[in-house]
């Protein structure tokens, strides 16, 4: 049993890695290609504002490809099968060091200076399951704008390894759970 639980932790970081991986490569390919557009049109005029907003549409449709291949990872992965009857739940999951310490991390890693996008609050619904392990998987974000969402549910995968949910609980026994968490997220320029 010990064997397969290090093997299930070890397979859950290298995908973890991957997935990180992926989102940095958007970055990197992004960041390279804006670069070389802004060599070639140093002030801004129409040319350079359309293919910036190419650009952008291409960032955010790698990110969207890569939470797809998170997803389907993430289905092979499930080791928890949600009871016939789900258990009444009489603890709530919670961040190990706080929903404070949470909304910080997530919105720190949460980076769109590059769309220009700036609505304080942004209000966003959070959702996910975590298994009776802490496994956190199937994360969905929704609020007005998709391409934001988007980038909120990657940072989320980004910070996943950087701290620890505590499953619901049953009567003292953890449990698989869905957790919705309402967030308010700040966007400075």
């Amino acid at each position: 049993m010990k064997r397969l639980s290090a093997l299930a932790f070890i397979l859950i970081f290298s995908i973890s890695n991957a997935q990180v991986s992926e989102f940095q490569k958007a970055d990197s390919k992004y960041e390279r290609k804006i670069k070389s557009l802004y060599k070639k049109y140093p002030k801004p005029n129409d040319e350079r504002t359309k293919q910036e907003w190419l650009l952008t549409e291409e960032k955010i449709s790698a990110y969207q490809n890569a939470l797809e291949k998170i997803a389907e990872e993430e289905k092979k992965m499930v080791t928890d099968v949600p009871p016939p009857i789900t258990p009444k739940i009489t603890k709530e999951a919670e961040y190990a060091t706080g929903k404070a310490t949470f909304q910080t991390l997530l919105n720190e890693a949460v980076d769109l200076s590059f769309l220009n996008f700036a609505v304080n609050p942004y209000k966003i619904n959070l959702k996910f399951t975590l298994d009776s392990k802490g496994n956190v998987y199937n994360a969905k974000v929704k609020g007005n704008n998709e391409a934001v969402n988007t980038f909120i549910e990657a940072a989320f995968y980004r910070i996943k390894d950087k701290g620890k949910w505590k499953p619901a609980e049953s009567n003292g026994r953890p449990v698989l759970s869905v957790v919705n968490l309402p967030l308010q997220m700040n966007f400075s320029k």
